[in-house]
């Protein structure tokens, strides 16, 4: 049996989880921040696993919780924070710790999954669209505001625009389609715009991999080959803890 393996992805709006035992996913789910007190009565039920490994963006008041829980078990969460060299990736950032710790575990997922020149796309409270050449070295990415952000945004800055659900459309007719259009177009712009310059800096066609509560929506929008991977944090996350226990 191999060692089991707990992997935590705390973003800005959800706390992402999975349990590996011998490589392979078992258990995970997500939650909302605002509900991790359920997160942990389902955590209760879970054999205490071997390692913890984690990525947060969101803040060390966000995790208070979870380190108290987990040392109450005679566990430590083990932080990552991105460096030059992991897992066959390379961090070319000019300030590689500076890189979101998000981001590089989604890079290291996305190298493992694809093996490609690959486009990694995460669509959640903020977007990144970041680029992996053939050697699996990081040629830099974009953020911007999200699919919501950007909604709440135009209700918040512009009196006459009202919280509503809208649909893409080729010609919008009312101002919910109109918004959920302009986002849309928005969002896909860069996205389309970087795959193209990455297939043209590389000699085999690149991958593109999408993540994110706003995966499955962002590519149906996308007129470029493109897959939904919603678990790449995770997954390299994964790659980081076996990487450790084997070295």
């Amino acid at each position: 049996m191999g060692k089991r393996i707990l992997a935590l992805d705390i973003g800005n709006t959800r706390i992402k989880w999975g349990l590996a035992e011998a490589s392979a996913w078992i258990e995970g789910g997500a939650t909302e921040h605002n509900l991790v007190e359920k997160l942990l009565l389902e955590w209760d039920r879970l054999p205490a696993p071997d390692k913890i490994i984690g990525s947060n963006v969101a803040g060390e008041t966000r995790i208070a919780i979870l380190t108290k829980y987990w040392r109450a078990r005679g566990l430590e969460i083990s932080w990552i924070k991105p460096g030059v060299m992991s897992c066959g990736v390379t961090n070319n950032y000019e300030q590689p710790k500076q890189l979101g710790s998000d981001r590089w575990a989604a890079l290291i997922g996305a190298w493992h999954k694809a093996r490609l020149p690959c486009l990694v796309v995460s669509a959640g409270t903020a977007m990144t669209i970041d680029m992996l050449d053939e050697q699996g070295r990081f040629m830099g990415g974009q953020i911007l505001p999200g699919r919501r952000l950007m909604q709440e945004c135009l209700v918040k800055g512009a009196h006459a625009l009202a919280a509503e659900t809208g649909q893409v459309k080729e010609c919008p007719l009312n101002t919910a389609d109109a918004m959920a259009t302009g986002i849309a177009n928005a969002l896909v712009s860069p996205i389309e715009s970087a795959f193209h310059r990455l297939e043209s800096w590389t000699r085999t066609k690149p991958a593109c991999l999408i993540a994110g509560g706003d995966a499955a929506w962002l590519a149906g929008q996308l007129k470029i080959a493109c897959r939904v991977e919603a678990g790449l944090v995770l997954d390299g996350l994964l790659k980081m803890s076996e990487e450790e226990i084997q070295s």
